[in-house]
């Protein structure tokens, strides 16, 4: 019989066994991933020292922040004091144009500078504005982006984008057809008048009865009824109790990612030194303990009914027969949808969802927690609240139900626009924000910006800076009397240059018509005991009341965000 040549699953078996001397295969496998880890983690810690150290080398003119340095750099002081973390940031660079702190030593991510110069901002928010950009590699806004994807307030700019800022411009432009002037006086004048007024009525009966109520979220449910109908053209009453899931799974997703970021950011960022394919911004290791993190698995459950959510409200405008003639801010995307230009072209649901995220966090977070810190301010002076409701009685006609652009401008009432400012200057929506260098730069002052450094501007810290403002914690309306535009570089609450808020003139404007409806009705004054209590929630992005501060200072017990106020009608 012929004897049969030995197959190729024989000559493979045959191989393996003289290579690994009758072991495990995968053994020698396995020792050269090891010897791969090894060295991939030795060459990332020496290239990150080494771009630290030149990253230091070029900003060897720039102060350093006050702070303790260590192996982590700046992070154990920034999380110690991460429930005043704005004050912190203020006393570390008191003084300084600008400084700058660094993480962990042997870590990835940039160093960051500090800025209260105005030439220096705007010269990084506007003259150089191409070479500062929200970096799509930078730790920060790569989580940010799980939650508000490539929104306006998210997309990159400028060359250092993978579109060369296409995608931003594009949300820009169209989004900026709905703060025209025509549009302040008809569609936002009458949706914001009617929504005040029934905040009014739904405070007769508190008032009657001397009940508290927590004002911070009434504003809350009022800003969100407003843009419901003027960005997305939809009915909603949460002021009176309807259910808003979308509203509720909003703030649970911006507090549980923000709360995620600040106290992950030692293990986030040195996991990002493990070899691949454990580590990288997109690594196992982030997903593996973001997915067991409860905080941010609490986050993913809110972002599900997000994401349900925005398509629900996407799809119903997309079949709405009325489409052609709505003037909402969905409807003239839709409406500019077409054949593939800078501004039409497809938009998908997935792109649209994430421009209705970015929208809400702009127009309702941002007006809610500016009238929240206001109705603080004049509760806690009565003789602010004294002199706003003299200004109201003697410029505004008993009974007014109509409120206009020219209604509540500065030059009308003066005193009330002076609140609204001192409130921004103390209290900023946004009390930092910044933009990433992609190449080397020189500030005006001379200071020199290596790339990939993060520059952060500071409203909160410079309106409290006393060089700007005498007695800075004092509140002085009559700062902004008579009322004089600040330079935005001076007063960046709104940011400045090209990414200046859109909705700037909206947010004051929608204030103001909602203050002179509950001042001409109403007076206020805080809950006993609760002056004390009051501080910022320091793990947002934007600056809402908490009320559970200690008398040292810190945190206690349950998280809690309330404005507890009294009602009073007024004679």
């Amino acid at each position: 019989m012929k004897k049969r040549s030995p197959g190729i699953k024989e000559f493979v078996r045959t191989l393996v066994h003289s290579y690994t001397g009758g072991k495990h295969p995968l053994l020698p496998i396995l020792k050269l991933y090891a010897s791969f880890c090894v060295l991939h983690v030795v060459l990332k810690i020496v290239r990150s020292v080494w771009k630290r150290t030149r990253m230091l080398n070029v900003l060897r003119h720039v102060p350093r922040a006050r702070y303790e340095d260590s192996f982590f750099g700046s992070i154990p002081t920034l999380l110690r004091h991460m429930h005043r973390r704005h004050d912190q940031t203020m006393e570390m660079t008191d003084g300084f144009p600008v400084a700058y702190h660094a993480g962990a030593k042997i870590a990835e991510g940039p160093i960051e500078v500090w800025v209260r110069d105005p030439a220096c901002i705007k010269h990084f928010l506007k003259d150089n504005f191409e070479n500062y950009t929200k970096s799509e590699k930078d730790l920060f806004w790569v989580h940010l982006r799980l939650w508000l994807g490539q929104g306006v307030f998210t997309a990159s700019h400028g060359q250092g984008s993978s579109d060369k800022g296409r995608n931003w411009s594009r949300q820009r432009k169209i989004a900026a057809s709905i703060f025209s002037r025509s549009n302040f006086k008809q569609n936002m004048s009458e949706v914001f008048t009617r929504k005040g007024q029934r905040l009014c009525e739904l405070l007769r009966a508190p008032a009657v009865k001397g009940e508290c109520v927590d004002m911070q979220l009434k504003f809350f449910q009022y800003t969100m009824d407003s843009i419901m109908q003027i960005f997305f053209g939809e009915a909603s009453d949460t002021m009176a109790g309807q259910a808003n899931e979308y509203a509720s799974a909003y703030d649970t997703a911006h507090r549980c990612l923000v709360e995620f970021f600040l106290s992950s950011m030692i293990p986030l960022t040195l996991s990002e030194l493990a070899p691949w394919p454990l580590g990288g911004l997109n690594g196992l290791n982030h997903k593996i303990f973001r997915n067991l993190h409860p905080g941010y698995r609490e986050f993913k459950r809110a972002y599900a009914v997000l994401d349900s959510e925005s398509h629900r409200i996407i799809s119903s405008a997309r079949k709405d027969p009325q489409l052609g003639q709505r003037k909402d801010l969905l409807a003239l995307f839709l409406q500019s949808e077409g054949p593939s230009s800078d501004l039409s072209g497809p938009m998908s649901n997935e792109w649209l969802r994430d421009v209705v995220l970015n929208f809400i966090i702009a127009g309702r977070d941002t007006t809610a927690c500016l009238l929240s810190w206001m109705f603080y301010i004049i509760a806690s002076h009565p003789e602010v609240q004294e002199k706003m409701h003299e200004e109201i009685d003697a410029k505004v006609a008993s009974g007014c139900r109509h409120w206009s652009f020219d209604t509540v401008s500065h030059k009308d009432l003066p005193y009330m626009h002076g609140v609204l400012y001192e409130t921004l200057r103390l209290y900023p929506p946004v009390p930092v924000d910044g933009k990433t260098a992609i190449r080397d730069d020189v500030l005006p002052n001379g200071a020199e910006i290596p790339a990939n450094t993060n520059l952060l501007f500071m409203p909160y810290a410079m309106g409290r800076d006393k060089k700007n403002y005498p007695s800075p914690e004092e509140v002085r309306p009559e700062r902004w009397i008579p009322f004089k535009e600040p330079s935005s570089f001076e007063f960046p609450v709104f940011q400045a240059g090209p990414r200046i808020c859109l909705g700037m003139h909206m947010a004051v404007f929608e204030a103001k018509i909602v203050a002179a409806s509950l001042l001409q009705e109403f007076s206020f004054r805080l809950k006993a005991g609760e002056a004390e209590k009051i501080t910022y929630l320091s793990t947002a992005l934007t600056m809402s009341i908490i009320n559970n501060k200690l008398p040292d200072g810190r945190l206690g017990g349950q998280e809690s965000h309330n404005l507890w106020l009294i009602p009073s009608a007024r004679k």
